[in-house]
């Protein structure tokens, strides 16, 4: 899932890998209400990106579940480095960069992230796969992953077998606390749920 929407999601100001913000008081109520949703569903692990914003998400999410479980951080699932764009308002991130923020909304596979110190889509992916492996490796039968819209977007999309053009059409990605359910047969990821709201 996505994290619940915070302080810089409310400005629309850019939060990536390094910036982070506090989940808003009414978003800890959603959260809170997709933890009783999800409250009878045993996850063999819960997983979160190391960015507060998330950890308090799937800290939350936990305390609501019949089956609580210590929240594992792992470094891959940390939200796409920005790089300068970091911090700001879209809109300044915009006149600043028209082309590269249009890519990023739009088609991230065009993003170029280097001219402003960021990654691109194939950094993105390169971390999302060896969380993947490392977690096929494991004995989990249901995981839960607390992540951020931007790398879960295009993430779940390509292991999924979305074709690399039609990652984000028409922009849309993955809203704030909204679930999506990943099944993996030993050989093949399938999209289950994308984007559903249930708190």
């Amino acid at each position: 899932m996505r994290h619940g929407k915070t302080v810089w999601n409310q400005e629309r100001r850019l939060q990536g890998m390094t910036g982070d913000s506090p989940l808003l008081p009414e978003s800890r109520q959603e959260v809170a209400n997709l933890g009783d949703y999800l409250a009878n569903t045993e996850f063999d692990a819960i997983f979160s990106s190391p960015s507060k914003r998330a950890i308090d998400t799937a800290t939350i999410l936990s305390e609501h579940n019949q089956h609580p479980k210590e929240i594992i951080k792992k470094t891959e699932l940390f939200e796409w480095n920005l790089g300068i764009f970091e911090g700001i308002l879209i809109e300044e991130a915009i006149k600043k960069d028209p082309d590269n923020m249009h890519a990023f909304r739009h088609h991230p596979e065009l993003f170029w992230g280097n001219p402003i110190g960021a990654e691109n889509l194939a950094d993105v992916y390169r971390r999302f796969r060896k969380f993947m492996t490392w977690l096929a490796k494991q004995d989990y039968e249901t995981v839960l992953i607390v992540s951020h819209g931007a790398f879960l977007s295009s993430s779940i999309k390509m292991i999924t077998g979305t074709p690399i053009g039609e990652l984000r059409p028409a922009g849309v990605g993955l809203d704030n606390n909204t679930l999506s359910i990943v099944d993996y047969d030993g050989q093949d990821y399938t999209l289950v749920q994308w984007n559903e709201r249930h708190g």
